[in-house]
């Protein structure tokens, strides 16, 4: 049972963090979320901010739009932040799905999901593209104008911190199609299931494995405020 609703979990949040909003700008400043009644704290990454203003309301519009999950937070660039049109490339999400399972350690949720991930869905992108589209739906309701996406999420190995999904998702509306580079590092902080999405332009060198290890640097340092171990 516990393995059919980490599935479900995770499944839920492998491919809906995509976003038609400014990139990610700012010096290292705390991040404070807060996992069910925990409160965490974390690290900005140097040259990100939350959004402000227009950024901010745009922000939370989208994460309205996605059901399965809570966005805890948005960083974009902060040199981008409140342009007209802003950027599609270069931003961060942070989410967690609504579907918990019971509290449990990381080093227990990365082996059950180092083995889920090897099953053939997960290796052919088959187990992840229906959430492709349904996160396209989910960014239709939301902005109110049809936005289809397509791609392939896959696994991409695992380590002490984080278990990895990454791929390429081309994006599709009426006002702009474009490709866009996903890396997503799902952990456990406080006992609960998170996930850390990074995003940016495909045709930079290296950019998968450069994504990868951007959202394993945001998840290493999650912690809960009062010591709890993860």
């Amino acid at each position: 049972m516990k393995v059919k609703t980490i599935r479900a979990a995770a499944t839920a949040t492998l491919a809906v963090g995509l976003a038609l909003l400014p990139g990610a700008g700012h010096a290292a400043d705390p991040l404070s979320i807060r996992l069910g009644d925990v409160p965490v704290k974390g690290v900005i990454p140097d040259g990100y901010c939350l959004p402000t203003g227009a950024d901010e309301a745009a922000a939370d519009m989208l994460a309205k739009g996605d059901r399965d999950n809570r966005t805890h937070a948005m960083l974009i660039r902060c040199d981008q932040r409140n342009k007209p049109g802003g950027t599609k490339y270069d931003y961060y999400l942070v989410k967690s799905p609504h579907a918990q399972p019971p509290a449990m350690k990381r080093a227990e949720f990365i082996a059950l999901m180092t083995e889920e991930l090897k099953l053939p869905a997960y290796q052919s992108g088959d187990a992840t593209r229906p959430e492709i589209g349904k996160a396209g739906d989910n960014l239709s309701t939301a902005l109110g104008t049809r936005v289809d996406l397509s791609g392939e999420i896959r696994p991409r190995g695992a380590d002490a911190v984080c278990i990895y999904m990454g791929g390429e998702l081309e994006v599709r509306s009426a006002v702009a199609s474009y490709p866009i580079a996903v890396g997503g590092c799902g952990t456990v902080v406080a006992g609960q299931i998170l996930f850390v999405y990074a995003y940016d332009d495909p045709a930079k060198p290296n950019s998968g494995a450069a994504l990868l290890q951007r959202t394993r640097w945001i998840a290493e340092r999650l912690n809960a405020t009062d010591g709890r171990a993860n």
